[in-house]
């Protein structure tokens, strides 16, 4: 019943709040009266942070009709497909990606082989290499791209169980998790599939729908991993009787679930690296100066060493080289090793 400026006041309002279900509301009343390819992009981030992604797909679809050349929604679509596991037609919009945005990133390179080895199709993962090859090379060494190239390890080198890769933010775990999946791992990312806000027993995907319940549970709200959500994600990742690599978490957050992983590992790296990364991501949440950023500053030195066991990997170099040190880690600990592993197991207890 809002006009267009009571409409705009009233979104500015739920999103200072923190109430992003309020402003999907809002953001689809303002998209329907005055179509714009950014109020597409921003109603498609606040379905996609209360997880309604099959909703965001469907909307970022229609935009993509009205506006084919936005750059911006393709990209906005292809992240949104992967969230929903539509992974054919996010290959799809990764491809287009690759020709538009130039030479400049691997991202989308990284990412379209993730989509197609997700859906057994590494013949056209090998052909998206072979045509773009030259543009991972300028970012990583030979040894990177090699394997890329060969992409998952045999399964008697990598057995199949849950791993976990947990760490600080900024530590790069999520970096890490997108070249495991372009290599064709399965990736269970915590923070969509698994993690909610948790106070007084009560577990919430958004901060908001536990805080207006009562003001006071800002002091005890915790980023958590609910028994339920954990037993179902960890059932169905068993079920696929292959390696699986759990992205996310640290601390308290983690530690009640550790054993139930074949293998654990922290990434660590210094302060300093800390805080540059989190300047780059510029996330709401860690903002530079922000509580948030202050607190993982704070936090690295106290989880430098987790108090769970967990194999520590140096996370302050190139993603292949941290990714060759975890898959190497594995292979040592694996049983009935081929000769050339356990040569390199002998090396590393010496």
């Amino acid at each position: 019943m809002l006009d267009q400026p009571g409409l705009h006041k009233s979104l500015k309002g739920r999103l200072k709040r923190g109430d992003f279900r309020g402003a999907t509301v809002y953001l689809a009343a303002l998209q329907a009266r005055n179509p714009q390819p950014e109020t597409a992009l921003d109603l498609a981030q606040m379905q996609n942070r209360c997880r309604a992604y099959f909703d965001a797909l469907e909307q970022l679809r229609h935009a993509r009709r009205q506006w084919p050349d936005d750059d911006a929604l393709l990209r906005m679509f292809a992240e949104t497909a992967m969230l929903a596991q539509t992974f054919d037609e996010a290959a799809t919009a990764w491809q287009e990606l690759i020709t538009r945005l130039g030479p400049d990133t691997p991202y989308p390179v990284l990412r379209a082989l993730a989509c197609l080895r997700a859906i057994h199709q590494d013949s056209r993962a090998q052909e998206v290499l072979g045509a773009h090859g030259d543009r991972l090379r300028k970012y990583m060494a030979r040894a990177g791209l090699q394997m890329l190239r060969r992409g998952r390890m045999p399964d008697h080198e990598i057995p199949r169980g849950l791993y976990l890769v947990s760490g600080n933010n900024g530590t790069g775990k999520s970096t890490l998790g997108h070249f495991l999946h372009a290599l064709g791992y399965h990736i269970i990312d915590a923070d969509t599939e698994i993690a909610s806000f948790c106070t007084q027993g009560r577990f919430c995907d958004l901060r908001y729908d536990l805080l207006r319940a009562t003001g006071a549970a800002e002091t005890d709200l915790r980023w958590s991993w609910p028994e339920t959500r954990v037993t179902h994600s960890f059932a169905a990742a068993r079920k696929r009787k292959e390696p699986v690599f759990v992205i996310g978490g640290h601390g308290a957050t983690v530690a009640p679930y550790i054993p139930r992983f074949r293998q654990v590992f922290h990434l660590t790296v210094p302060d300093d690296v800390i805080a540059t990364r989190l300047a780059k991501r510029n996330s709401i949440s860690h903002k530079v100066g922000s509580k948030g950023y202050l607190a993982a500053l704070k936090r690295n030195t106290r989880t430098h060493i987790p108090d769970y066991k967990a194999t520590l990997i140096n996370a302050d170099r190139p993603v292949w080289a941290i990714c060759a040190d975890v898959l190497s880690a594995i292979s040592a600990n694996a049983p009935y090793l081929p000769a050339k592993t356990g040569q390199i197991a002998a090396t590393q207890s010496r």
